[in-house]
């Protein structure tokens, strides 16, 4: 299931308000725009959801209003949300015209039990702090409700310009599938790798492949004993090592370039995504970040690669000029930000422009710097006729 549109609004009406409004999403998605023009905050806005839905808590300072449209296959799914300090105000879903859920501020709602003959609805009443897409969860009655839990589960949110699990290392190197959060992807990479290569044989050379792809050199990598000299602690840490081609030594992450170790912790992390059969949604905020023009394309490629193959929605952001030139225009989202408003542009909701700026011969950055992307000729017509 893939989101397509939604929009947010925080703290409505106030000094402070912040709109999301309407905005359009692809298959693939690189989201560009200047610096404070809203990237960060609108991938923020979609991770918070998540959080709600996945049962934890919110950022949010002041009241919120969500609404979000979903394809599930040949299936339209509508979910609105409001809630203010942890208390919901409204929620409601429907799948095509007909609304399955509905719940109000003290918790009372009604819902549709579709394994019920007769596919009744009943009501129900819950926690006022609760999402009743967490807590109403049933696999036969509410399958529904299972599809957006199961949306919100599947997404993996990477930081590219943070740590990515550089700095943490693990007190042992065995692990279970079940002691490993994949839904946290700044945590060690020990727990990952080794669950990762025990259930799929073909992991790791998946992953050397792709990092060959994007100019890394490698002949092996795994986890070993990890020790600093002249430290206090006698307790054992594991951390990850890579051997580069042509070459013995055993580098650990401590001496990897952040660049580096960047772009090895999501293709690790994503290639185990794609192998263990999720066909959700990923976010990389600041992608390439830390990484040399070529390799930042490079990577960059890769990923969209693997993403279209997998059927996976990959929401990208950047406002790297090279990388830009790297991506078709047709995978961009453009991001602006008027006051409190935030607005995309992209192929889906700007088409006939996007098709005009391909006659224009100029290269994809021009199309983000002029903002052509706003108005394409439009603009130029105007400006010889006023100069007429």
């Amino acid at each position: 299931m893939h989101l397509r549109k939604f929009s947010f609004r925080e703290n409505a009406g106030q000094n402070i308000e912040w709109l999301i409004d309407n905005v359009s999403l692809g298959e693939t998605n690189l989201v560009v725009g200047k610096n404070s023009s809203g990237k960060t905050r609108t991938l923020n806005a979609l991770s918070d959801l998540v959080n709600m839905i996945r049962g934890k808590g919110t950022s949010a300072s002041g009241p919120v209003s969500y609404e979000l449209l979903f394809r599930n296959s040949e299936e339209i799914l509508k979910y609105e949300l409001a809630y203010d300090q942890e208390t919901i105000k409204n929620e409601r879903l429907y799948v095509g015209e007909e609304l399955v859920l509905e719940r109000g501020e003290g918790g009372n709602g009604k819902i549709k039990y579709e394994s019920t003959p007769g596919s009744i609805f009943l009501e129900f009443e819950i926690p006022h702090d609760q999402l009743a897409c967490y807590a109403k969860r049933d696999r036969l009655q509410h399958p529904f409700i299972e599809l957006i839990y199961g949306w919100a589960i599947s997404l993996r949110r990477f930081d590219f310009s943070g740590d990515l699990g550089k700095s943490r290392y693990a007190l042992k190197s065995s692990f279970e599938a079940k002691e490993v959060d994949w839904t946290d992807t700044t945590s060690s990479l020990v727990p990952a790798i080794t669950v990762a290569e025990e259930e799929y044989p073909q992991f790791q050379e998946l992953v050397l492949k792709d990092m060959r792809q994007i100019g890394y050199d490698l002949k092996e990598f795994g986890v070993i004993h990890f020790s600093e000299r002249f430290s206090g602690s006698s307790q054992d840490r594991y951390a990850v090592y890579t051997t580069e081609t042509g070459l013995e030594k055993q580098v650990t992450q401590r001496d990897m370039s952040q660049g580096m170790f960047r772009a090895f912790s999501v293709l690790v992390q994503v290639n185990y995504y794609i192998l263990s059969g999720h066909k959700g949604f990923v976010i990389i905020d600041d992608i390439g970040e830390g990484l040399d023009f070529s390799r930042a394309k490079q990577l960059v490629q890769v990923l969209i690669s693997k993403a279209t193959k997998a059927k996976i929605q990959l929401i990208m952001s950047t406002n790297d000029s090279f990388i830009m030139n790297a991506v078709d225009i047709e995978n961009w989202a453009v991001i602006m930000r008027e006051g409190h408003k935030i607005s995309l542009f992209n192929y889906e909701n700007s088409k006939e422009i996007f098709e005009e700026f391909k006659f224009t011969g100029l290269n994809n950055f021009d199309f983000y710097a002029s903002e052509f992307f706003r108005s394409g000729f439009s603009d130029e017509a105007e400006e010889e006729e006023q100069g007429e």
